[in-house]
This record gives structure tokens, sequence and C-alpha cells, in this order.
């Protein structure tokens, strides 16, 4: 079953149109693979300075507010983001997000790549982290890659964070 609404476009795949499509309609505006594909050529030609209001608008134009809408949020978070090699090189220099959406990105993306013989820089990243989300980055790392239990980084990092433990 496909179409305006439709949960299903193919096997199986689920749409957020389906459940708020009030959203993602514009009089002439809508996503679709074409639209986004413009939404790219618009993002590869503007300054990496200008100004969101602006690269909204733009971007609203091609997919629709709604759509745009969540695409800017999504933006915002991936611009602040460091680099993970970068933090794996120098743990303690890397700059740590402020926006708690953007720590949870790194939370996650150094415990998918988390492992015995790179924790130890690990720590020293998380150290400078929320604690909830220190504790997510451990928890999915050591699932992941139970190695990583006998690390020096993750013995004192067991130590420093045993009340959140608890």
């Amino acid at each position: 079953m496909t179409g305006k609404g439709s949960p299903r476009r193919n096997s199986g795949e689920f749409t957020s149109d389906h459940f708020q499509p009030h959203i993602y309609r514009d009089a002439h505006a809508f996503p679709s693979p074409r639209s986004w594909e413009f939404v790219s050529r618009i993002l590869d030609s503007l300054d990496s300075q200008s100004n969101p209001s602006i690269e909204h608008e733009v971007i609203a134009g091609a997919v629709g507010t709604g759509a745009a809408t969540e695409f800017s949020a999504f933006l915002r978070t991936f611009r602040e983001l460091p680099n993970i090699d970068a933090i794996l090189l120098n743990p303690r220099q890397e700059p740590v997000p402020e926006n708690a959406a953007a720590q949870y990105a790194v939370a996650s993306a150094l415990a998918r790549c988390a492992s015995d013989t790179n924790f130890d820089r690990i720590y020293l990243y998380l150290n400078r982290l929320p604690t909830e989300f220190r504790v997510l980055c451990v928890r999915d790392a050591t699932l992941r890659t139970p190695d990583i239990r006998s690390t020096a980084g993750y013995v004192k990092w067991a130590v420093d964070n045993h009340n959140a433990l608890a």
C-alpha cells in the first residue's frame, strides 16, 4: 500500500509523514528524494558561516516547513559534534559539546568504536562529560566489547563512578 499518508512505501519501511502528514505537506514543497537532493546542492553552495534562519528558509522552500525544521535541528546538533578520531588522538583537548543531544551522540559514537586498545583514551574524554553520558557510553561499550572491562581506564572509571553503578 502506497500513497499520501501511507505507513509503508517499501516492505516494512515506515515513514514519519504517516503519523504527522500535516507537517510534511506544504502547498508546493514536500520531502522527496528529488527535493532532498536539491537540499544537498543548496548546502554545498552555501557559505559555512551562513545565517541559520536563511538556511532554514531556503531548505523549507525545497522540502516544506516541517521537514526543514527537523533537518535544521539535526544540522545544528551535527555541526556541534567533535571529530571522534580527533577525540581518540587527543582526548584532553578536543571540545565537549554543550548541547545534551550532541553529548549523547558523542557518547554513543565513542561506545561504538571503543576497544580494549583505546578505552584508556576514551576514559580521559568521558571524564569531561556529564555522568549520565559516561554511564551510557561505558555500558554500551562493555556490552559490545567485554574485554574493555580489563583495561586500566575501565577500572578507573568504575572506581570514579561507583555511586552511579550502585
